[in-house]
């Protein structure tokens, strides 16, 4: 027997497949994929490396490994809702921080 979820048949136009923005939009609806998209378009503005060491105190393999879904020992590797938490946090600590650099660069001096 199918559940409701099996059911529910999703059908898109072939504009809409085509379309960047409508994709992505499809994307940020499912944490999974939300994540992805996000760091895939901040591909070289963050360091991941540097991100899995000092926020998730994880090494950069680890956070690839969730983020693309790969199988380890026969395991999907995926991130939980706590992990995604953290994800989320992070990400507002790397805002708040390139905000507060862009207020003191807005009152430092001109030389």
């Amino acid at each position: 027997m199918q559940t409701e979820k099996e059911n529910k048949q999703v059908s898109f136009t072939f504009e809409q497949l085509n379309s960047p923005q409508f994709r992505r939009e499809q994307q940020m609806k499912i944490k999974s994929e939300a994540v992805w998209c996000i760091f895939h378009e901040l591909n070289g503005l963050i360091n991941i490396a540097q991100l899995s060491r000092e926020y998730l105190h994880r090494t950069q393999s680890w956070f690839m490994q969730k983020l693309n879904n790969n199988k380890v020992n026969g395991v999907t590797r995926q991130f939980t809702e706590e992990e995604y938490l953290q994800i989320s946090d992070v990400l507002r600590q790397i805002a708040k921080r390139l905000n507060d650099y862009a207020d003191e660069l807005d009152k430092a001096e001109l030389d």
